[in-house]
């Protein structure tokens, strides 16, 4: 597969977002398995996380979906010789 390096760096971003989102959500469900704090503040935290979480995943897929798309176009365009490349019969 091939990806240039702007696409590369944007599925890296929203990685790191999605683990961001990831830790987190971990963290407010701690809080809230120990009954420290408010619970409403905390699920209120925890669905904003997961959220985020779904929407940088939903970005990601978007973007992986292209890719394959364009590699999938080029593969086949290599695929299929060009009519004026080809030599002339003699």
């Amino acid at each position: 597969m091939i990806i240039d390096r702007e696409t590369f760096t944007e599925l890296a971003v929203h990685l790191k977002l999605a683990s961001d989102a990831v830790l987190t959500t971990a963290r407010h469900l701690a809080v809230l398995s120990n009954g420290d704090a408010g619970p409403d503040e905390h699920w209120a935290g925890t669905l904003d996380s997961l959220m985020s979480m779904n929407t940088e995943i939903t970005v990601m897929e978007r973007i992986l979906r292209a890719l394959m798309e364009a590699n999938r176009e080029e593969e086949s365009s290599l695929s299929v010789p060009d009519k004026k490349s080809e030599p002339l019969p003699s």
